[in-house]
C-alpha cells in the first residue's frame, strides 16, 4: 500500500504561507543575529509598532498585532527593563497607560528598520514590479485590509 494514500497533505494556501512565513522569519532572524542586534524575533513588531505609531497601550498592541494580552505584557516588561520603552500614564485618561520608546528604543527601531527594509528588498527582487503590486494586493486582501 502507498504511503501518499495514508498520509492527507495539508491545504496548499496554509503550506505556502507557512513556508513562506518561516522563510521569511528565518531570514530576517539570521539578519538581527549577524548584526548582534540585542531584541528576538517576537519582540520586533512590538518595537517597530511603537517605532511607527509613537507609542501605544498595551490593548492597542495586542490588538494590532493579534497577540495576547499576556505576551504582550511580557514583552514590554523586557523591553521596559531593557531601557527599551518607558510605561507613562494616559494625560486623557488615567487608568489607561501608555507605552512609548526611549531614545535607546528609537535608535533600535531605526537599525531594525534599515535592516527590515534591506531585506524586504533582497526579497522581492525576484519579482518585477507588476509582480509586487499583485502580491501585495493579494495579502491585503487576504488579511482583510483594503489595497493601496
Amino acid at each position: 500500500m502507498s504511503n501518499n494514500r495514508e498520509r492527507p497533505a495539508p491545504p496548499l494556501m496554509i503550506s505556502l504561507v507557512g513556508s513562506l512565513y518561516g522563510k521569511m522569519r528565518r531570514e530576517c532572524d539570521n539578519i538581527f543575529r549577524e548584526k548582534e542586534f540585542p531584541l528576538e524575533m517576537d519582540q520586533i513588531p512590538v518595537l517597530m509598532l511603537l517605532y511607527y505609531q509613537e507609542g501605544a497601550s498595551q490593548q492597542e498592541i495586542s490588538q494590532k498585532l493579534q497577540r495576547d494580552k499576556a505576551s504582550v505584557n511580557r514583552t514590554v516588561s523586557f523591553l521596559l527593563k531593557k531601557d527599551i520603552v518607558t510605561v507613562i500614564q494616559d494625560t486623557a485618561d488615567k487608568r489607561k497607560t501608555r507605552v512609548e520608546l526611549t531614545a535607546t528604543g528609537k535608535k533600535l527601531a531605526r537599525q531594525a528598520n534599515t535592516a527590515l527594509e534591506k531585506f524586504d528588498t533582497a526579497f522581492s527582487s525576484a519579482l518585477t514590479e507588476e509582480e509586487r503590486k499583485h502580491f501585495q494586493d493579494i495579502m491585503l486582501k487576504l488579511i482583510g485590509k483594503p489595497a493601496t
